[in-house]
């Protein structure tokens, strides 16, 4: 049902296509004066990563009925994204759900988005294909098997629709993000991506009328994608696309999203010109998308717009979304206290940071009776070197049948580290962060910061220094050069006690 508009006044629409709503989405009617015009700057940019959306390749009257035709359709005009429905936990589920066999993934009717060689027709022409799938709150493990299923077969991303199923249902929000994150953490384990595969969601274009929490949302995904569908709204929201724009910003910043916010125009109703498009695509940013590729009475204005766009003009709640380049910031690896240990627990930061390591992939699992920490420190005590310590995750990892491997260093160097922990994958390091000597999870570096998991609290910056174990060490991000001084003694940094953890590929 359709309400008073209050998105700050938009009015309650669904991605009805997009999803499996029915909800009417007729435009509002507005009687009110467009707001002033909001004041901009423009930014310029070397390139854009314009997206367009795809329903189903084989939909009635659809402008091309295959992706090799897609891909070259799509190239002509310059998209440099598409979006391949992957599956939908609400359509016939049980005769068309994901399973595996093998190397080969099985989709049931959407068989086509899950043959890497439809995908190949799309990055030969510099189009990254992403997935996305509609979801709901019951099965989350057998959804997230849609991610594992677009990690497999070659999609460079990944989008969950997340509409009226979700609203004010935090704990079901949670649940199926939570097991989105154990198959993404699976899958980047087994190699099958790397950080430069991103996990958005799109969800409502006005999500404080619909009751979406968008705070959950924003701990779990890389960026937001609002459905701003300013055609079927109408009114001042159509006239005055810049506004309308930095309203949802604004909301969506209110509500919590510290992620870039990459907004979804409409153009099912065939209502806006290709000059309303590049003027939304000018202010929603580099990263905007079209809903949706359809047949060619709807191909006019797509046709036509300027997807070279590269001027845009952010506003007051802009933010990073007009960042380009992004890998994936998502910490998968999960977080281990080593205070919380039963044994030692002020000497075991080695065990606990392996198991830290050892659950992210998947080698060791959390026990309702034994945390991984003990149940390590009763196998192994306390692998305080560095033979010791890749020795035992090699062991396990080979028990446990898994490729991956730890290589370990003495001589390890700042620049391996880097590039290493820039992947995505997790390493240890050895330094003094303590007079005796600290061990701790490297997670991730961005040229100013290292974002480790510290399994003894947050440290106070000083070599040989000391902790303040009150705080939970998860997540933290030590500077560069208090960091690197901590863990190098000769000072040229080639001296690491480093652990280097992959997944290996057969030859």
């Amino acid at each position: 049902m359709l309400k008073t508009p209050i998105f700050s006044m938009l009015t309650v629409v669904m991605l009805s296509a997009c999803g499996s709503s029915t909800t009417d989405t007729s435009p509002p009617i507005s009687t009110a004066p467009p707001p002033p015009p909001a004041a901009s700057n423009t930014v310029n940019v070397a390139e854009n990563k314009l997206g367009a959306w795809l329903f189903y390749i084989d939909e009635p009257g659809l402008v091309r009925t295959n992706h090799a035709d897609m891909a070259t359709y799509l190239a002509s005009m310059g998209v440099k994204r598409v979006f391949i429905k992957i599956s939908d936990i609400n359509y016939q589920w049980t005769s068309n759900k994901i399973t595996f066999s093998e190397d080969a993934v099985n989709c049931g009717v959407w068989q086509d988005a899950c043959e890497p060689a439809n995908l190949q027709y799309y990055k030969a022409l510099g189009i990254e294909p992403w997935a996305w799938t509609y979801n709901d709150t019951h099965s989350v493990d057998e959804q997230a098997d849609m991610l594992y299923a677009a990690a497999k077969v070659g999609y460079q991303g990944f989008v969950l629709d997340i509409e009226a199923e979700f609203n004010n249902a935090d704990q079901p929000l949670h649940d199926l993000l939570q097991a989105y994150h154990h198959r993404l953490r699976q899958a980047r384990a087994e190699g099958l991506i790397d950080n430069r595969f991103l996990l958005t969601a799109t969800s409502w274009g006005n999500p404080k009328d619909q009751g979406m929490n968008i705070s959950i949302i924003d701990q779990y995904v890389d960026a937001h994608m609002p459905q701003t569908y300013v055609e079927k709204w109408g009114g001042n929201y159509l006239a005055d696309i810049a506004n309308t724009i930095k309203l949802g910003d604004c909301e969506y910043r209110q509500l919590g999203a510290t992620k870039p916010i990459w907004h979804i125009v409409s153009h099912e109703d065939n209502i806006m010109t290709a000059a309303n498009l590049d003027k939304f695509v000018h202010h929603a940013g580099p990263h905007a998308s079209l809903w949706r590729i359809a047949n060619a009475s709807l191909a006019t204005a797509p046709e036509a717009m300027n997807w070279q766009q590269l001027s845009y003009a952010p506003n007051d709640c802009s933010d990073n979304n007009l960042e380009l380049g992004q890998t994936s910031q998502l910490n998968l690896v999960p977080y281990y206290n080593q205070l919380d240990n039963v044994n030692q627990p002020t000497s075991t930061c080695s065990v606990t940071s392996l198991a830290m390591v050892t659950d992210f992939f998947g080698i060791t699992q959390p026990s309702d009776t034994v945390r991984v920490p003990d149940q390590l420190y009763q196998r192994y005590g306390l692998l305080q070197d560095v033979p010791v310590l890749s020795g035992a995750f090699n062991q396990l990892a080979l028990e446990a049948g898994s490729s991956a491997r730890a290589t370990g260093l003495t001589n390890g160097t700042f620049a391996q580290l880097q590039e290493h922990v820039s992947k995505g994958l997790p390493a240890i390091v050895h330094g003094w962060f303590t007079p005796p000597g600290h061990i701790l999870v490297v997670t991730g570096y961005d040229g100013d910061y290292y974002t480790v998991h510290d399994p003894y609290g947050k440290w106070d910056l000083t070599k040989f220094g000391g902790y303040d174990t009150s705080v939970s060490g998860k997540n933290i991000r030590y500077p560069k050069a208090e960091f690197e001084h901590a863990i190098n003694d000769n000072g040229t940094g080639d001296d690491l006690w480093l652990h280097l953890f992959a997944p290996q590929t057969a030859d």
